[in-house]
């Protein structure tokens, strides 16, 4: 399994970079003697097995934190420091670790990162001498957004992990690449360049999310970085064309982009192969409770149809389901179903309906609404996405898709705006367009929909994005109105 590969690699003695942030580098070497001391460390520190809670913002020690944990059968709860803390409070308290690693005021179980640094560095370690994670142990905890305001954490297998990173590493056909990391590592995204970079013999480059927002920089670091494969969000790849610098002049070796987390348009992708002239884009779709991805679909240039998001891995089962959990026919619209080796184990402390038994599998009810066509999964929208408005249940991913027809749009996110009692008053269209004006956007629309579908058209200029890389709805709500 991907652990036994990793230490291969690791005690490889490689001078070779395994991790770049910034002007520090950091030697396979290296990262060696940081794991190794930290496994040390932990099954000493950590008798009880909990899950070690890593708190930081992208530094070395989380990745050689992460690995040290795995080696030594212990899950890891990546907190990133912009997570606000009445989150991370509530993620302490539903964990209760033992062990946090990172500087977490106030909390008397923290290990403080100087003193995280000292154990790394001492140059008298013993080496690994044994693997404690089994198969079917819990890898991680990453925790997501749920429905009761709290964060729900999934726990994910290390069986689930492997699955996931050797089929990257079969449809990438990565090897000692630079690979280009976006998104926090509390953010499931970050997953994939995190062990693709490992199983790879690669070295991993870190976007500094202090630099997030600030071109100039990131261009600067970028520019002699020799970045061959990306992992990112699409609104993040919106977030670089808005500058004419993002260009193939900028990252002349750039070979593959993965993207995951959000809806691909055709108008980014275009935009990047006018750019990147070797660009291969491989757009995947798979939600936290399935191991980042479970499908892929390499997108050939002049693309000019709907883009899917592609074919289940092979050990991966997709079903498309209705309401009553009958299975659909290809072409008909209903809740994705995924079963097999990259479903989770569960949400940490919280029973739910979502994780099923279907046909003898591990499955997971999505709340995507999507249909298969030809062996492709489309994903059209979510199905908790639908509102009640003036009396009339209205899907918003459905007026979001009729304003995309429009041939002068470039991007559209549409939300509900509630009132006191939470009932939806309005509809507002965030609208990214080339030249048309707002009476254009209505009156065409007039023709495709019913008027109480008509929403309110506001023109921006670009989308905001969260931490995560995501268009940040909340942003769009405040700051726009």
């Amino acid at each position: 399994m991907i652990l036994t590969d990793i230490l291969e690699i690791l005690k490889s003695d490689s001078e070779n970079n395994a991790y770049r942030i910034g002007v520090n580098n950091y030697t396979y070497n290296e990262l060696y003697k940081y794991v190794c001391n930290l496994y040390w460390f932990l099954l000493e520190k950590n008798r009880s097995k909990k899950p070690v809670v890593i708190y930081g913002s992208k530094e070395i020690y989380m990745k050689a934190s992460f690995l040290a944990c795995s080696f030594a059968g212990m899950p890891y709860v990546p907190i990133d420091i912009n997570i606000p803390k009445d989150r991370v409070d509530e993620i302490i308290k539903q964990i209760n670790p033992d062990v946090i690693i990172g500087d977490l005021e106030k909390d008397v179980r923290a290990i403080k990162s100087n003193d995280i640094y000292s154990i790394m560095n001492n140059n008298n370690f013993s080496e690994i001498n044994k693997i404690y994670m089994k198969p079917q142990d819990t890898y991680y905890i990453i925790f997501t957004s749920g429905t009761t305001g709290k964060p729900k954490g999934v726990e994910i297998t290390y069986s689930n992990l492997d699955s996931c990173i050797k089929w990257l590493k079969d449809i990438t056909n990565a090897k000692n690449e630079i690979v280009l990391n976006q998104a926090n590592f509390s953010f499931d995204l970050s997953v994939a360049d995190l062990y693709l970079s490992l199983v790879t013999e690669s070295e991993h480059f870190i976007i500094n999310t202090n630099n997030m927002m600030d071109f100039k920089k990131i261009f600067n670091e970028l520019k002699t970085s020799r970045v061959t494969l990306a992992v990112m969000t699409p609104s993040f790849a919106d977030l670089f064309l808005t500058d004419k610098l993002f260009s193939e002049e900028l990252l002349p070796e750039l070979k593959m982009i993965i993207f995951c987390g959000e809806k691909l348009l055709k108008s980014t992708v275009n935009e990047l192969y006018s750019r990147f002239k070797r660009l291969k884009i491989i757009n995947t779709y798979g939600p936290t409770e399935c191991t980042f991805a479970v499908t892929s679909f390499e997108i050939p240039r002049n693309f000019d149809e709907e883009i899917p998001v592609g074919i289940p891995k092979n050990d991966v089962d997709i079903f498309v389901l209705d309401d009553n959990d009958k299975e659909l026919k290809d072409g008909e619209k209903g809740e994705i179903l995924i079963s097999g080796k990259s479903v989770a184990k569960g949400y940490i402390n919280l029973k739910t309906n979502k994780f099923i038994t279907y046909k003898g599998k591990s499955a997971y009810k999505t709340g995507d609404i999507g249909y298969i066509k030809n062996g492709n999964i489309y994903i059209i929208g979510r199905k908790d996405s639908q509102i009640k408005y003036k009396g009339y249940r209205i899907e918003l991913k459905d007026i979001e898709s009729n304003i995309m027809d429009l041939e002068e749009i470039d991007k559209v996110v549409v939300l509900p705006k509630l009132n006191e009692n939470k009932k939806v008053e309005m509809l507002i269209a965030f609208v990214k367009t080339k030249n048309k004006t707002e009476f254009d956007i209505k009156k065409e629309l007039k023709k495709k929909l019913p008027s109480y579908m008509i929403p309110k058209i506001k023109i921006i200029n670009e989308f905001p994005i969260n931490k995560n890389g995501k268009c940040d709805e909340k942003r769009l709500m405040k700051e726009l109105l």
